[in-house]
């Protein structure tokens, strides 16, 4: 999913919906001021068949592979269940079947996304997706404990979408061992309290040690020197 998608929980005003706005024109401000779900149901229904040609493609939007590219640095062959949590329109899920990783399933919280992930296939025709799942991560998730051997995510944790507190369901669905590699706005980092959440799931003995890498999101348009966080750790169990 983009450096979008989902929605946030951290705002604390009952917001007024947001006002109607062209499917041609749909970009980075929409997606930002998303504030419930219900805000983001609506803006995905109608920007799910035309992101990839419209946003994607014009701002050459990288992001994903980045972080289906950290994910693989580190996978080993036992990272074969993995959940691709806000997964949009499926651009991780392509990124890790160019560099030959496992296929995901897909969760999200549009119907219509999911559709669109649905469609992609490999270099052999066959589903890149597994199972997709309609799923808020601001909520529990209808999914067993320890289902999953990685946890991927591009574009989830950003400006209106999920804060820190979807980490409690992520490390519950998570098995002993499991990969995370996730993406996340680089202002958020600090200052909504990922890195703060991290040191202490780390010293709790929750997580290992993060890798941190800086990437690039964009390789056109004008917020192309924009940079993210992707944050690399393996769950514990604990």
């Amino acid at each position: 999913m983009t450096e979008l998608q989902l929605c946030s929980t951290m705002v604390e005003d009952e917001p007024d919906a947001p006002e109607p706005v062209a499917e041609s024109h749909i970009g980075l401000d929409e997606a930002y001021s998303l504030k419930t779900p219900e805000d983001n149901r609506r803006l995905y229904k109608k920007w799910a068949t035309s992101y990839e040609a419209g946003f994607v493609s014009e701002n050459g939007y990288i992001y994903p592979l980045q972080v289906a590219a950290a994910f693989m640095d580190r996978a080993d062959s036992a990272a074969r269940r993995v959940l691709d949590i806000g997964c949009g329109t499926g651009l991780v899920g392509v990124g890790l079947a160019e560099l030959g990783g496992p296929r995901p399933d897909g969760l999200d919280l549009s119907p219509e996304m999911l559709d669109e992930a649905g469609r992609k296939t490999d270099s052999q025709g066959r589903p890149i997706y597994g199972d997709l799942i309609v799923g808020d991560l601001t909520a529990s998730l209808s999914l067993p404990d320890g289902a999953y051997d990685g946890i991927v995510s591009a574009g989830t944790f950003t400006h209106g979408h999920v804060g820190i507190g979807a980490f409690d369901e992520l490390y519950r669905v998570a098995a002993d061992g499991a990969l995370f590699a996730v993406g996340i706005n680089s202002d958020h980092y600090e200052e909504r309290g990922f890195s703060e959440r991290f040191r202490d799931d780390c010293d709790s003995g929750r997580i290992s040690e993060p890798e941190i890498r800086r990437v690039p999101i964009f390789e056109a348009g004008e917020h192309v020197d924009d940079r993210a966080i992707v944050a690399s750790f393996r769950s514990t169990g604990r």
